[in-house]
């Protein structure tokens, strides 16, 4: 290939990780991570990078020193799934220039790109969202019950120190959209926004979110389940709970959201309960039976930790209730806010043994891309690719709650 194809090809590359970036949904919105230990040796999937994160302190006051004991805590990120497009062009197609070149090709490659990134982010919201509001199955019929739902997910979040003054938002599938553009137009708000909303037939800013919608956000569903289940032992803390007491075949989804009786969430800095019995997902579905070690979220820490979520350890024989009747699905929404969820990337290695590639790493966007050609000797054309290493985990998922508007 001639230095012009590889002058042509960085410009693309380029191109094509800014289309990437612009055509992100949800992903735009939450944490963004770019690592660039691999930026010369080149990164594979199941590397791992550790993030660190804030040390956690207890309230403490006296003439006499309080010296609380810290460890390193991080949260591992592994490069799990390598996003690629692949097509073949000519070279005429790269006679083109680069904005139609990337109109015609890498546009429609990376915004299907972006949206399959962005549902492995929702997927990963349903299955660690740590809170869950309204009731599933059951839709808002008023201004005022919409309005309670958006409210009760703020609270959630609020009430999980979510940093004050920063931008929260709800991603919703359109059907929650309709709802809100039913509801919303007939209330006082500020002129600009409602004709926003009036306009464009979707909220914009309502209830102190940032909305947006998207058609890839999964539906929560309870899984099938009967019977009166309850924990198995008592004191247990950590993330799988063992329970008993469950009907024969039942069995929760993913993301399933239940709570514990006598188990109080309390609040982070605090440790003082906030009266409502704390909420956990489930973050693998387990094999139908009527014992369960249930996969949860997040993990059971009680007195005496400064990472502790819950006033008491779950006692024995205390009953399970899930949130949602057996076999309910609903039009889940997700508020959050940006440190619920992280995306990573790091350098994919440049190919070789007679393809040309060109790698671009946006630190900044926490994005990078490859993009790589090489001849295509049966049929005269060239073949081009577009990757991205990449994985998601959650960082703080409390930090987000579903909510469910039926």
């Amino acid at each position: 290939m001639t230095q012009n194809v590889f002058r042509t090809l960085a410009d693309i590359t380029f191109k094509s990780a800014d289309v990437l970036s612009n055509s992100l949904g949800f992903t735009s919105k939450v944490n963004r991570n770019y690592d660039d230990r691999f930026a010369k040796t080149g990164a594979k999937i199941g590397a791992t990078t550790n993030m660190r994160l804030p040390g956690q302190f207890t309230f403490s006051n006296g003439a006499a020193i309080d010296i609380q004991s810290l460890s390193d805590r991080v949260m591992p990120l592994t490069l799990t799934k390598q996003y690629q497009r692949a097509f073949s062009v000519t070279s005429a197609d790269l006679a083109l220039s680069v904005d139609d070149f990337t109109e015609r090709y890498t546009k429609p490659a990376m915004i299907n790109m972006a949206n399959e990134i962005d549902y492995d982010g929702l997927q990963l919201a349903l299955q660690y969202a740590n809170n869950s509001v309204g009731t599933p199955g059951t839709a808002p019929n008023s201004t005022a019950t919409f309005q309670a739902l958006v409210a009760a997910g703020r609270r959630k979040l609020v009430e999980n120190l979510v940093p004050m003054g920063e931008t929260l938002y709800m991603v919703a599938p359109p059907v929650v959209n309709e709802y809100g553009y039913q509801f919303l137009t007939q209330v006082f708000n500020p002129q600009n926004v409602i004709g926003e909303q009036y306009t464009s037939g979707v909220i914009a800013r309502a209830g102190g979110f940032d909305w947006m919608e998207s058609q890839l956000v999964p539906q929560y569903t309870t899984g099938v389940y009967s019977s009166s289940p309850v924990t198995s032992s008592g004191g247990q803390s950590g993330s799988v709970l063992a329970t008993s007491g469950w009907g024969a075949g039942s069995t929760l989804d993913v993301g399933a959201v239940f709570t514990i009786a006598d188990v109080y969430a309390v609040n982070a800095q605090t440790k003082v309960s906030l009266g409502y019995l704390q909420q956990f997902t489930v973050t693998a579905k387990n094999v139908a039976g009527t014992t369960h070690n249930l996969s949860i979220s997040p993990a059971i820490v009680g007195p005496g930790s400064t990472a502790q979520n819950v006033d008491s350890l779950p006692g024995n024989n205390k009953a399970l209730t899930i949130v949602g009747a057996t076999a309910t699905s609903d039009n889940m929404s997700i508020a959050f806010h940006k440190n619920a969820f992280v995306f990573g990337t790091a350098d994919l290695a440049p190919l070789s043994n007679g393809a040309v590639s060109k790698v671009v790493s946006l630190p900044e966007l926490g994005l990078s891309c490859r993009v790589a050609m090489q001849d295509d000797i049966r049929s005269d054309s060239l073949l081009m690719r577009v990757d991205l290493l990449g994985g998601w985990a959650p960082l703080y998922p409390q930090l987000a709650t579903k909510v469910n508007f039926g």
